[in-house]
């Protein structure tokens, strides 16, 4: 039944999204043009390619302990390396798309709640060579996996904490002056995600950019969603299906877009 929501939540997208002939904001217009229609496969990309091509044959199990909506609560189940990285990591065109929105937007200081084995950490640290990425992890067993993957790419400014984000948020949050750019794609439950956007918002400025995964998983984000789409903070919101962006820019006005991508 769910599957069945989820193909009919899709087509609504599809019938509703706009392309870059039906923007009339120039904010929108550019960023279309600079982030969501621009796709190119860079060279420094096939490097975390190779990456998850290595990590999909790695079929060696391990003890996954999972905090979220994931796998199922607070214990532990035996998972394979290559069963975490086909259902947890980020899809090529969309870790892109999360790089190319760092670049475009300069943001330094990055944090990302819910890192996997790293795949996102690292194309979202690519996107500036300059920037800082914070990323949280709730399983010291995939933790693992990402640090080794990380090794891989001393060029990337990437720091990874272990334990539970309620734990780690609040001590994660106080190592950055200001927050430029958040990815929430942690616990994906209704409560929690709104959690994490309060926690955050005192380090916010007015070129703060939020990502938010997997909007539609479940009726819980799709609420989630549109609780932080009114917020009063969020200025410009954008629905991309499988995940959103939330801007706080005062500068803009309020509105939401749905963007074919």
């Amino acid at each position: 039944m769910r599957s069945l929501n989820f193909i009919f939540c899709y087509i609504r997208y599809c019938l509703r999204s706009q392309n870059r002939h039906d923007l009339q904001s120039p904010f929108m217009y550019q960023l279309y043009e600079n982030v969501f229609r621009y796709d190119k496969v860079e060279l420094k990309f096939n490097k975390i390619e190779n990456l998850r091509s290595r990590l999909l044959e790695d079929h060696s199990l391990i003890q996954v302990r999972d905090f979220g909506a994931g796998f199922g609560g607070k214990i532990y189940k035996e998972r394979s390396v290559n069963y975490i990285t086909k259902h947890s990591s980020k899809p090529a065109k969309y870790a892109r798309l999360l790089s190319r929105l760092i670049r475009y937007t300069n943001s330094e200081n990055l944090l990302e709640i819910g890192t996997s084995v790293g795949i996102s950490a690292l194309y979202q640290s690519a996107g500036n060579s300059k920037a800082k990425l914070i990323t949280m992890e709730g399983c010291e067993n995939t933790a693992a996996i990402a640090k080794k993957s990380f090794a891989e790419f001393p060029e990337c400014k990437i720091e990874i904490v272990e334990g539970t984000f309620d734990d780690m948020l609040t001590s994660s949050l106080k190592k950055i002056a200001k927050l430029d750019y958040v990815f929430i794609d942690g616990n994906h439950k209704y409560e929690p995600t709104l959690n994490y956007f309060e926690q955050c918002l005192p380090y916010f400025h007015n070129d703060s950019i939020i990502v938010i995964d997997d909007i539609n998983w479940s009726e819980g984000m799709k609420e989630a969603w549109k609780k932080l789409q009114n917020h009063s903070r969020v200025t410009v919101s954008i629905d991309l299906f499988m995940l959103g962006i939330l801007f706080i820019n005062r500068d803009l006005s309020k509105e939401q877009f749905s963007i074919r991508y």
